[in-house]
């Protein structure tokens, strides 16, 4: 693990100091990628540390240090950035938490307030930590499990300085890898690992939306798997073309069995097969709809959206254990 007070930048003399209740190397944070002092960095790292600092005091270890942090896009899927149009910058907003021990990814609002979803990798779990792009830089990141991500809409200043974080911290805590290997989401609550879909704490017991549910809602009801994980935006629209469409298949339906088999009236005027096809258009139309919304319904709850209730079982485990380790 690389040491809170490693050196960084030749040029700079080591400044740790303490903000909110938050070990920052000031030496680090708020020079730019050359160990200059850097005015706009300040600010912009001063921000957001003021809107996520309540957030860090509690994730923070005590001997962890923040070196950086940077606004950016997390990972997304190609399907994504081809359905979801401008709403993908809403809803992969990101901070990235750089320290000593690890990186911190917290995805925020549109104002950089922490949205409840919390994600981390050990530095000793990253294989590689490549900045790349010119016009617009991205972060790749690939972790000893082979998965990558794919870190993307960088400020150059951010893309610079990270790039020279990693080349100091990955040497220094090669070899330290954890049981993880990767990218973990914790608890918002406790702090705890959370297991891919699977969608209860383990530790605390805190119950999170799932993958069931939102699908259920998703095909019973227009707009249904939007509202469920919250995106009201996307539910209202997704709500109105639903509702479009299963009016078009039900009148080309009806209009369907009202003349099929029958000659048309005028000549060129529609036939039973033709409001047939039309029919079989919408449906398609709507089916795809619903598979877009699950699709994305998906992504949002796998990020952990947390109901605010308790699973009593889990609970009960956890406090079992809890008074078995005080036992012994």
């Amino acid at each position: 693990m690389a040491k809170p007070d490693m050196s960084v930048h030749p040029n700079q003399v080591l400044r740790l100091a303490s903000l909110n209740g938050l070990r920052i190397r000031e030496d680090v944070a708020y020079t730019n990628y050359k160990g200059e002092e850097h005015g706009g960095t300040l600010k912009r790292v001063s921000k957001i540390l003021d809107k996520l600092g309540p957030v860090l005091q509690r994730i923070l270890a005590p001997d962890e240090t923040v070196l950086y942090v940077a606004r950016m896009q997390a990972p997304v899927s190609l399907v994504e950035q081809l359905t979801m149009g401008w709403y993908l910058y809403r809803v992969s907003a990101a901070t990235l938490v750089l320290t000593n021990r690890r990186i911190i990814q917290l995805l925020v609002d549109g104002g950089g307030k922490w949205r409840g979803n919390l994600r981390t990798v050990a530095w000793g779990d990253v294989v590689e930590a490549k900045v790349k792009g010119w016009l617009s830089p991205v972060l790749w990141l690939k972790y000893r499990n082979g998965r990558k991500d794919k870190y993307w809409r960088l400020k150059h200043a951010d893309a610079k300085k990270i790039k020279v974080l990693a080349a100091t911290l990955l040497p220094a805590s090669s070899g330290e890898s954890t049981a993880a290997q990767g990218m973990v989401a914790l608890c918002p609550d406790c702090l705890a690992p959370l297991t891919e879909k699977v969608y209860v704490c383990g530790g605390c017991g805190l119950v999170f939306k799932d993958e069931k549910t939102m699908t259920k809602r998703a095909l019973l009801l227009p707009g249904g798997g939007y509202f469920y994980t919250g995106h009201t935006f996307l539910a209202v629209g997704d709500l109105i073309v639903e509702v479009f469409l299963m009016f078009e298949v039900i009148v080309c339906a009806l209009a369907a069995y009202a003349t099929w088999g029958k000659t048309p009236a005028k000549p060129g005027a529609p036939t039973g097969s033709t409001f047939l096809v039309t029919t079989l258009f919408f449906l398609a139309l709507l089916a795809f709809e619903k598979l877009v919304t699950i699709y994305h319904g998906r992504r949002f709850v796998r990020e952990f959206i947390s109901t605010g209730q308790r699973d009593p079982m889990r609970m009960h485990s956890a406090a079992a254990g809890a008074a078995g380790a005080g036992w012994k």
